[in-house]
């Protein structure tokens, strides 16, 4: 059967590899995905049963299979432990994406998800021919929207009540990045990338 996306098998960062998630993966995806501190601005409760975790691992492939959406498993490269993951929703016809990503507790602030980040960016625009990434942050998750604007996302303004979860409704921030704004001399060249404080999730999609 032919693979849904091409080389989904990221080249090795300096520290990682990124692949497909798998479903051998649930019980890491459960460890990192029931830590309430990891799911503190997610849009889902900190999972409490291994079910759970290899129901997201299902339905994750199964947008993978669809040509849906993509998530990768960020692993380490000298130890093979998946630390995280990243990915994207995709819509083909709009030619645009929104990120979600996650990072066990213990490797935060080590500017590993943002190495993961820009090579999953990369694969969107030259791989998926993507035009426009954007990811939504919880308006006190200001980890997350600096690691975003280290990688050169613009932020568009606030969401009022976008979403209604964990009993509440939540104002998010929509930030941006679009194609042109990597190329050579663009205006985020202007504002060089500084190290983000954390790793932690930065989109609400899951």
């Amino acid at each position: 059967m032919t693979a849904p996306f091409p080389h989904l098998h990221l080249p090795a960062t300096a520290r990682l590899r990124l692949r497909p998630l798998q479903a051998s993966d649930a019980q890491r995806i459960f460890e990192i995905w029931s830590d309430p501190e990891v799911m503190r601005f997610y849009d889902v409760a900190p999972l409490t049963r291994i079910g759970q975790a290899e129901d997201v691992v299902a339905r994750l492939m199964q947008d993978t299979a669809e040509r849906s959406g993509v998530r990768w498993a960020i692993v380490s490269a000298s130890e093979g432990r998946l630390l995280g993951t990243c990915g994207f929703r995709l819509n083909f016809a709009f030619r645009s994406a929104s990120l979600g990503f996650e990072l066990e507790r213990r490797f935060w602030r080590q500017g590993l998800m943002r190495e993961a980040l820009d090579a999953a960016i990369t694969y969107a625009y030259d791989r998926l021919g993507m035009n426009r990434l954007q990811a939504t942050t919880d308006l006190h998750n200001h980890a997350s929207t600096a690691l975003l604007a280290s990688l050169g996302f613009v932020e568009e303004g606030v969401m009022r009540q976008w979403g209604y979860w964990k009993g509440a409704f939540h104002d998010v921030r929509l930030l941006s990045l679009i194609r042109s704004d990597r190329q050579p001399g663009a205006a985020r060249q202007m504002n060089q990338p500084r190290q983000p404080p954390a790793g932690r999730s930065g989109s609400n999609a899951g």
